[in-house]
């Protein structure tokens, strides 16, 4: 495998065709990934641009943190399966905010990598965005944000087709389940049976295409746009998984901005009224109670994780960390009803 970097990327493109031997060509590595290099790729003589993500089998955490390159080939198939499942939804219904994904330009599979359609300059991951503070939240985003995930789980809810195309969940399991839930026992073994119990619900709980990395770093905002990006860790799986994984960011920053909490808050309710809303149209009631059960479980589990996992959020001091870490040890024994009384 040639290995790709910021440097070499020219030379690759080169190599394979994709750019004429004297063509000037500008790389520049995207930030924010752990498990792949991301590059943007910029052709000024064609007026063109493009992302170039690999795959790498190390990640880039302090932890030892391994997975197989081939998982790209996954995300290349999630991308696809969101795409077509985004298009037959009326997305007119959020005109001055459309959601979406990238389109695939094309793949190489000697070299684990693949190119894909580029966000504007102008972009903001909603991460940056929510860590700008109170003044910058915006309501509307956190309720697209909803509705988007809730089209693509509503849109695959028991589709045999995606149950079988996307039945391993090898990568999941290694990216998600094992550095998130049983790392994460591990330094809490009085939990261990609540962790098992979670591990266990997630697996068992096979019902629509899940995102698997559903996080507000992953969700791109620009004017009129809010693109989902990496689907490396997709699959057919508990749809209670994206949106614990979701809610964790919006409740730990809800502790990370003391003084703003009850904002935070205030979007973690939007986001979760606009997703059931869109999934009431395909599921009975008592369905989504027992989703929202494990939503909580998935919530509790993820908090802690990501404060003694293999990927803790890095801008949470000691004192956050501490009451990210109770608020989660409490729930995940005694969840709430409500997300408010993270307060």
């Amino acid at each position: 495998m040639f290995e790709i970097t910021d440097t070499s990327a020219a030379e690759y493109l080169r190599a394979i065709g994709r750019i004429g031997a004297q063509e000037p060509v500008q790389v520049a590595e995207l930030p924010g990934g752990v498990s792949n290099v991301v590059l943007l790729v910029t052709l000024p003589e064609r007026g063109q641009r493009f992302v170039l993500k690999q795959a790498r089998g190390q990640l880039r955490v302090k932890e030892e943190w391994l997975c197989p390159v081939e998982r790209i080939w996954r995300e290349v198939e999630v991308l696809r399966a969101c795409a077509g499942l985004l298009r037959k939804q009326n997305t007119t219904v959020f005109q001055s905010l459309q959601p979406g994904v990238p389109a695939v330009l094309w793949e190489d599979r000697a070299n684990y990598c693949y190119a894909m359609d580029a966000a504007p300059d102008r972009n903001r991951t909603w991460k940056a965005m929510l860590l700008s503070g109170p003044s910058k939240l915006d309501p509307y985003i956190a309720a697209v944000c909803g509705r988007l995930l809730g089209w693509v789980h509503a849109g695959s809810w028991n589709d045999a087709g995606l149950a079988g195309s996307l039945e391993d969940r090898t990568y999941f399991d290694q990216l998600r389940l094992d550095p998130y839930y049983r790392h994460t026992a591990k330094v809490h073994p009085d939990l261990a049976p609540q962790f098992t119990t979670l591990i266990d619900s997630v697996w068992n709980h096979r019902l629509c295409l899940v995102h698997g990395d559903y996080s507000p770093k992953n969700l791109l905002v620009w004017r009129g746009h809010v693109w989902l990006i990496d689907h490396e860790v997709g699959h057919f799986g508990d749809p209670a998984f994206d949106l614990g994984f979701l809610l964790t960011h919006l409740v730990a920053k809800a502790v990370h901005a003391r003084a703003a909490c009850r904002h935070y808050l205030a979007l973690a309710e939007l986001f979760w009224r606009t997703y059931r809303a869109e999934l009431a149209k395909v599921v009975a009631v008592d369905v989504l109670t027992n989703l929202k059960r494990r939503m909580m479980l998935n919530l509790a589990g993820c908090l802690l994780a990501r404060v003694d996992g293999k990927s803790p959020l890095e801008y949470l001091d000691d004192a956050e960390r501490q009451a990210v870490r109770d608020l989660g040890r409490e729930w995940l024994v005694n969840p709430p009803e409500r997300l408010t009384q993270a307060d």
